[in-house]
């Protein structure tokens, strides 16, 4: 494996132990037994280290509009895929808002991902109330529905965290049934 790939994996392993603050990296290379030269000859600073493992959470997460579920159990088998990396990930969705306030460049990178991704779930629910999976009112509750799953998925967390619980990806993975919960008014059958 290279050096390169190596640094990210032990920075991803130290941002979840730790976080990114308390994690630098002369930690990093200190982890890795090399010198922080050696660390700083592949990646400039922290913020590029973290630029790299947003995109490769987001390599890991994000489908093609062609390969969106199409159907509420397809949605649900998603999802639990979708729980597993962002427990891999962990650190960067505790401490989104803080990261963007250190990268102007990774807080525009997500904004656009982020309304891509908007769209991307807003696809996916037409395309179930489409099948007749799911029935919307109106425009609006459809506009909520939306963003009350991407603010679930988002800060989830972060929401726990703020409670004194303790993550582990089960309790992470409550949000899972915060999902559901939000789908099922909408239902048209029971799953």
């Amino acid at each position: 494996m290279s050096t390169k790939k190596v640094i990210l994996e032990t920075a991803l392993k130290l941002f979840n132990e730790r976080n990114t603050q308390s994690a630098t990296t002369n930690h990093i290379a200190k982890e890795m037994g090399i010198s922080p030269g050696n660390l700083h000859y592949h990646y400039k600073n922290r913020e590029e280290i973290v630029r790299l493992l947003y995109i490769q959470l987001k390599n890991e997460s994000m489908l093609r509009v062609e390969e969106l579920p199409k159907s509420i159990a397809e949605l649900l088998n998603h999802e639990k895929v979708l729980i597993q990396i962002q427990w891999k990930y962990r650190f960067f969705f505790k401490e989104m808002l803080f990261l963007f306030s250190r990268d102007a460049s990774l807080e525009a990178m997500y904004i656009e991902d982020n309304i891509a991704h908007r769209e991307r779930i807003s696809h996916s629910i037409k395309t179930l109330e489409a099948s007749g999976e799911l029935s919307f009112p109106n425009e609006k509750r459809f506009e909520f529905l939306i963003d009350s799953i991407l603010m679930s998925w988002q800060f989830y967390a972060s929401y726990r965290q703020t409670l004194g619980d303790i993550l582990d990806v089960e309790s992470v993975a409550d949000v899972l049934e915060h999902t559901h919960c939000a789908l099922w008014p909408y239902l048209t059958k029971t799953v």
